[in-house]
């Protein structure tokens, strides 16, 4: 575990939500209201290095917080990812996967969600395979 990890180690407080293998907190960047990070306890790379049963506790933990951001801010849809190597914009070199709600009116059309992350590639009209 590199020294200067800002996932390592969390302060007790800031722990939003946790199972045996994983962690929630408020983003502290955040993109929308009830932003949250899950992030495995172990230091490990990205979604790809996680355990088989450290992704099953994220998948969990990200439920789990679903409830939590409904309760407290009540969105109206989520866009839930990874950022994975940084050609990919990850900037924290330990897992951790963005649950970021959505609100009706937040951006002026939302339709592509995660395909705008390229936005010369992000769709105008209907996904040439007919997926958003």
């Amino acid at each position: 575990m590199p020294e200067t990890c800002p996932f390592c180690n969390p302060p007790a407080g800031e722990i939003v939500a946790k199972n045996e293998l994983c962690y929630a907190f408020w983003d502290h960047y955040p993109v929308s209201r009830g932003h949250l990070l899950v992030i495995p306890f172990r230091h490990t790379l990205d979604f790809f290095s996680m355990t088989p049963e450290e992704g099953q506790a994220l998948l969990a933990l990200i439920d789990v917080c679903k409830g939590i951001i409904d309760e407290k801010y009540s969105p109206d849809a989520y866009n839930i990812g990874f950022n994975v190597g940084v050609a990919a914009g990850q900037t924290v070199m330990h897992c951790h996967c963005h649950v970021i709600p959505r609100y009706t009116g937040d951006v002026l059309n939302p339709r592509g969600g995660v395909r705008g992350v390229l936005p010369k590639k992000k769709p105008m009209g209907q996904c040439g395979s007919g997926h958003t």
